[in-house]
């Protein structure tokens, strides 16, 4: 079976799950790149950060400050090293691993309140360590509408939305690997709450949401399909 088959039939399996059938979503208008600031990891030890790391539900209605936004996405989804493979010198991977060390994963930045930023939804580029600006209006309706509980669609600074790339993991995987990607997900949504309790920050990760409306609002290609939210900001 060709990678393109099995990546019908995961479609296929996802919406199938979700209940909810293809919704073509628009390409994004803008495609500005934003180069993030360099950051020093957060100084705290893991004992002491998995002691604190837990759920929020309650966040501050100020800004979210640009570095720590860009620590957080740096320290938990930015690139670890290069190595030699798949017929490269320099293959990136990625501080949150994934099967094969494949480029599965991807990160979106829903930003309604982070100085420095228009609102609007970016792409995180993990080699570069910049944001592509995708869009610079403002979130908070297209959040409302994915978010299953609304109040995180307005009282988070931000939002970070991991999504899988079904075509990069069915060239290389049979159609068993939709659950791998999803074990992948969990363990960069464990960095976002590591790296955020190292930096301060509130955050909560959120599985209740709108595939379709997750999908509109990041203008996802059909291939590329959404599989965790993390709502994020300065604690209350």
């Amino acid at each position: 079976m060709s990678g393109q088959e099995t990546t019908e039939r995961a479609l296929a399996v996802h919406r199938l799950l979700n209940a909810q059938l293809p919704v073509p979503a628009e390409p994004l208008p803008l495609a500005r790149p934003i180069p993030l600031p360099d950051v020093h990891p957060p100084k705290a030890g893991l004992v002491a950060t998995l002691a604190r790391r837990h759920s929020s539900y309650d966040f501050s209605d100020g800004h979210l400050e640009l570095p720590s936004l860009s620590a957080l996405l740096r320290f938990s989804m930015g690139v670890q090293r290069f190595v030699a493979a798949y017929g490269v010198d320099q293959y990136p991977l990625s501080m949150a691993p994934s099967a094969g060390g494949l480029d599965i994963l991807r990160a979106y930045a829903v930003v309604r309140r982070v100085e420095g930023l228009d609102h609007g939804v970016y792409r995180y580029e993990p080699v570069s360590h910049e944001l592509v600006q995708l869009t610079d209006t403002d979130p908070g309706p297209g959040l409302q509408l994915a978010y299953l509980q609304e109040e995180f669609a307005w009282q988070p600074a931000a939002t970070v939305a991991i999504t899988a790339r079904l075509d990069v993991a069915f060239d290389k995987y049979p159609l068993r690997h939709y659950r791998t990607l999803h074990v992948d997900s969990g363990v960069a949504v464990q960095n976002l709450y590591l790296v955020g309790t190292a930096l301060g920050l509130a955050g909560c990760a959120v599985a209740g949401f709108d595939d379709a409306a997750v999908g509109t609002l990041l203008g996802l290609p059909e291939n590329e399909i959404p599989t965790m939210l993390f709502a994020t900001g300065r604690p209350a």
